[in-house]
Parts: C-alpha cells; structure tokens; sequence
C-alpha cells in the first residue's frame, strides 16, 4: 500500500466509524514472565548493565513476545496497534547505556508490528509509531536550587525523537503517535518541523493527525 493510499484509507475509515487502539504494552509483557536472559539475548549477552525491565529492547531479543501481543490485541479487534517504542530514544536508553541501538530499536518495532498486521489481512489495520515523552522535561529543572537549570536543551530533544521517527518510518509504520506527553514544550519538539518532515518524510507521518507548523 503506498502513502498516500494508507492516508486516504485511514481519513476514510475515521469518517465512517470508531477505530480502536490497541492496549497497554508494558502490562501484556509484565504477564510474559520474562527474565534477564530474554532482555540480554545473544546480541547483548555481555553486555556491563543490568537490561530487565528495558521492555523496548524485546524487539531485538525476543520478537516473539512483542509480536504476540500485537496479534493478542488484533485478534480482540484493534484497527492500529502501537510499537513496543515508548522508551526507545537515546535519553531513556541511556540508563541501560544502550543510545547506540536507539535507530535499530525502532526499525525492529515497526517491523515487528507490521509483520503482526499481515496476519490480519482480510480487514484494514494499521501500525502506529509509538513516541514517548523522554525522561527528561524541557519545562522544569530537577535542581530546585536552581531553577533555570534543564537537564537538555530543545534542539537536544528535538534531536532524539528525529532519531526515533527516523527508525519509525525507515521500519514502515503508517503514523506516527506522540503519547503520554506531560510536557507540551517536548511535545513541541518532538512535532517540530525538522523532526517530522525530515528528507524522504512521507505525507502519511507529516499530514495525519500532526499540526504542521
């Protein structure tokens, strides 16, 4: 399906009825029972940090699971299913010193994801490229001794979701999806024009449900 057939397809589905979303991820992966081999992998095996709980990381190390759930929420009749990417951008990363793999993160979610929707072909479904809200704030300081201090700047922000949205794309979603956002000045970057409409961006991630300016 081209992009601008996925918009289209989309714009005109939203006209006629309620598309459902898929549900939580971290719960759904909670209930998997997974240890600190499924987060390590071979690829990781040796790596110096501790990497259970870093839940994006499956995509890599155990795919399986991921795709699982996407097909557990498709079977209950979700029309977009969300990528395993709420933390996959290099300040989240970075507590498991893992920035390096922030691009490889997001082309493998996506991957996953679509490949899940290919079960469920005899109806429309759609992948949606999860973007999460960084654990850093672009609004408050975390040192109320000094208040005007922030721990990255807008362009730095701005800088990890491109990267992120650049694996997004590269990895094939149809949309992209700025959740959970408690701080609209990261929202702000993370929808910034530079970031969204990078060189090769489709009109599918610019245009749907994202203010261009």
């Amino acid at each position: 399906m081209s992009n601008d057939g996925t918009t289209q397809q989309l714009k005109e589905l939203i006209e006629k009825r309620i598309l459902f979303f898929d549900g939580a991820m971290g719960t759904m992966i909670q209930q998997a029972g997974l240890g600190e081999e499924d987060f390590r992998g071979d690829r990781f095996r040796d790596h110096p940090s501790s990497l259970q709980g870093n839940n994006d990381l499956l995509v890599l190390t155990r795919p399986d699971v991921v795709r699982g759930i996407h097909t557990q929420y498709l079977d209950a009749g979700a029309d977009i299913i969300g990528t395993n990417t709420f933390n996959a951008n290099a300040f989240s990363q970075a507590d498991y010193n893992l920035e390096h793999v922030v691009y490889d993160l997001n082309v493998a979610a996506a991957r996953v994801a679509t490949e899940a929707t290919k079960s469920h072909a005899a109806k429309p479904c759609f992948v949606a490229g999860a973007i999460g809200p960084l654990n850093k704030t672009l609004s408050l300081g975390p040192d109320v001794d000094d208040p005007g201090f922030r721990a990255l700047t807008f362009d730095e922000a701005r800088d990890a979701y491109a990267e992120q949205v650049r694996g997004l794309i590269d990895g094939g979603v149809d949309l992209l999806l700025v959740e959970t956002i408690f701080d609209t000045l990261n929202a702000k970057a993370a929808c910034n024009r530079r970031c969204l409409c990078r060189e090769g961006c489709s009109p599918t991630h610019r245009d749907f449900g994202h203010d261009r300016r």
